[in-house]
């Protein structure tokens, strides 16, 4: 199974649900940008960033990023994808959040990625999980800003709405139940324009797979074992 993780993270965002997959086997590899990989050249778009993923056949699990990425795969090389799972996922950005995606790569370019940390946790965390985001900071700042800033670019201009009704995977579309409307409706949307598809609510914000890892692995395995 091929676990590809939001922005601002590696692969090592999936730490705290490995261990509740257990049995299976796992691939978390860093995105472009991210961890140990290198950027991918300037104007790279989110079909770049499935190509650079691309491997052997494999159930494939995206989060928000790594959720546009699958799609991409999903649609383009149906070969590689079993099960299709994608979590805190939208199709295309809204204008404010395109308009965020656009800041927020100035903001890394300018030397001050630090400053994006809390709203980012703001984001993907409700206050109980606050304490968690402790080491997803740490990694956060310390990415490479321009692989931020090339990602963020990716994410702002990311459309896969003419590609999800071609996705003939079997496919699980989860969303935190608090998570920002954006997410919410575009996990609507999603269930809707992918025909083979189901749609689960997760407790907790934008990282609630890591907020709840078991109750987030239960729903994968429930999914993964039908």
């Amino acid at each position: 199974m091929l676990l590809l993780h939001p922005l601002g993270a590696d692969g090592r965002f999936w730490d705290d649900v490995l261990p509740h997959l257990d049995g299976i086997e796992t691939i978390t590899p860093d995105l472009p940008g991210h961890g140990a990989a290198p950027c991918l050249p300037a104007g790279a778009g989110i079909g770049d960033f499935a190509d650079a993923v691309a491997g052997e056949r494999a159930h494939v699990v995206g989060l928000s990023l790594g959720g546009l990425i699958a799609q991409e795969l999903a649609a383009r090389r149906p070969d590689l994808v079993d099960r299709l799972v994608l979590v805190a996922s939208v199709a295309v950005y809204p204008e404010p959040m395109r308009e965020m995606w656009r800041h927020r790569a100035r903001v890394a370019r300018e030397g001050a990625l630090a400053e994006l940390a809390e709203p980012m946790a703001d984001m993907w965390f409700t206050e109980p999980s606050r304490p968690t985001p402790a080491r997803i900071r740490e990694r956060f700042v310390a990415m490479d800003p321009e692989g931020y800033a090339r990602a963020c670019e990716a994410l702002e201009t990311a459309d896969t709405t003419r590609l999800a009704p071609a996705i003939s995977s079997p496919t699980l579309i989860a969303c935190g139940s608090s998570d920002l409307p954006p997410f919410i409706q575009a996990a609507h949307w999603l269930h809707e324009h992918i025909a083979e598809s189901e749609l689960t609510w997760l407790t907790g914000k934008h990282a609630a797979a890591l907020e709840r890892p078991a109750e987030f692995a239960a729903a994968l395995r429930s999914f993964l074992a039908r």
